[in-house]
């Protein structure tokens, strides 16, 4: 069997060993999955409502355990870390509470003396999360697959294999010992064993738009249902009346968590002209000010990327940026100083673009924002349409009615108004175009792999 290494970010330092699964051992892992499933599929609401009670508590207790742990293998703020582990303790809080009314049926009116609608299981799942978020992308999109019944096999990135072990942790200490949830450690060869296997029933996907392409084949060969939640190029849009302040808070908040390595954050900054000026001003003296240095210190704004390759990507992306006319007004380099040397560094950059740019074209993963002038809102519509993604964006403006007309004709899954795309228990959360298709959160991530069964009673 071959292994794969955790790499602290900070060091670039080997931090652990891990062997991935072997093929019969994946094997058996699918069908202890599918017997598991076929028991919990019939526990009752209250019960599960108990387990994902218990996993909120699991999670709240250790916080600080888990979060380490992330920020070690994954590089971002310490910070950030506890609120990802938090918002994960949250999501099970929600769906703890609200259980027995999202699972709840439909009943419709018809001819016929009773018109159901119903919500079941469908069976095992293959659940794959990326390195962004290694903690909280597992519970998102399997809390909400769980609540109705399935079973998940979860594969997290190879960059962190500890924080999957963590996951399944939390998840035995909660009461979900008996296959329920199991996380596994592959290789990417082997996601055609998973998908192809009879039991599996569904695929969830979370990652780049070339990965998402790749299982998305596989998931369609074997007729398999799937959610491709994938990458993101989104517009932040600042209009003429908008409050210059609000909007450099939000900019900020959005483009620099997590280092820029987040799907949804607003990567293509697209000011009028009325405003250009100030907020070029300052965002360029807010991005100068960032803290960038060791993650596992609170007062760190910025951490190292994930991987050395991200920060080789963001660096070519920038030169080729200045090359095709970019001006790089802070940053636009790796970082220098002896702690931060041996590290996947780079500053948090703030780069003046031309329609057209490689920072428009391409979605960049890293702590740079490209910002530019238009003169028309038709324009900026265009601009902000002009992507072959489309999962998030935003708009800053006082005016928020005549900004939600506007919002109409801009192609995203969630669009917000005066502040940053997040994630949220209670909403809908996917994109459109190459950002995948298919939803997550709510009712709606219950209801993308679930039986939707009519039942008619004459």
């Amino acid at each position: 069997m071959s292994k794969t290494q955790a790499i602290n970010p900070h060091t670039n330092q080997v931090i652990g060993e891990y062997e991935f699964i072997s093929n019969e051992e994946l094997v058996k892992k699918i069908e202890k999955s599918y017997a598991a499933f076929n028991v919990y599929r019939n526990t009752d609401v209250a019960t599960r409502a108990q387990k994902f009670a218990k996993l909120s508590q699991v999670l709240t207790e250790n916080v600080q355990k888990y979060a380490e742990v992330i920020t070690k293998e994954q590089g971002k703020a310490i910070n950030e870390a506890v609120n990802e582990v938090k918002k994960a303790a949250s999501h099970c809080k929600f769906y703890s509470e609200n259980l027995e009314q999202l699972l709840k049926g439909d009943v419709i009116t018809t001819e016929f003396k009773k018109s159901v609608v119903e919500y079941h299981p469908i069976g095992p799942l293959f659940h794959v999360a990326p390195f962004n978020f290694p903690f909280w992308l597992i519970f998102k999109g399997v809390i909400p697959a769980m609540a109705i019944g399935n079973t998940i096999i979860s594969k997290t990135a190879s960059a962190c294999p500890e924080t999957g072990l963590m996951a399944q942790e939390a998840f035995n200490l909660a009461g979900f010992d008996n296959g329920e949830f199991q996380y596994v450690l592959t290789t990417q060869h082997q996601s055609e064993l998973i998908i192809s296997h009879h039991h599996i029933k569904g695929v969830s996907f979370t990652g780049s738009t070339q990965g998402g392409a790749s299982v998305a084949s596989l998931a369609g060969k074997y007729i398999k249902k799937t959610i491709m939640e994938l990458g993101g190029s989104d517009p932040f849009l600042v209009l003429e009346d908008a409050d210059v302040d609000l909007a450099v808070t939000v900019a900020m908040g959005s483009r620099f968590r997590n280092s820029g390595q987040v799907c949804t954050c607003a990567k293509r900054f697209i000011i009028h002209e009325k405003v250009y000026d100030e907020f070029k001003a300052k965002i360029t003296q807010r991005v100068a000010a960032l803290k960038v240095g060791d993650p596992m210190r609170k007062d760190t704004d910025i951490g190292p990327l994930t991987k050395p390759k991200v920060l080789e990507d963001i660096e070519k992306q920038v030169h080729k940026s200045v090359q095709e006319g970019g001006k790089v007004l802070v940053g636009g380099k790796r970082a220098e100083g002896e702690e931060l040397k041996n590290g996947n560094y780079y500053l948090p950059t703030v780069v003046e673009v031309e329609e057209g740019n490689v920072l428009f074209r391409e979605e960049t993963f890293g702590p740079v924002l490209p910002i530019l002038k238009f003169s028309n809102i038709e324009d900026a519509v265009r601009i902000a349409n002009d992507t072959e993604y489309g999962l998030g964006g935003i708009i800053i403006s006082k005016d928020v009615e005549r900004a939600q007309e506007i919002g109409k004709n801009i192609d995203v899954g969630a669009l917000f108004y005066n502040a940053a795309v997040s994630s949220d228990s209670r909403l809908p959360s996917g994109g459109v175009k190459n950002s995948g298709f298919g939803r997550e959160c709510g009712a709606y991530g219950i209801h993308e792999f679930a039986n939707v069964k009519t039942v008619v009673v004459k």
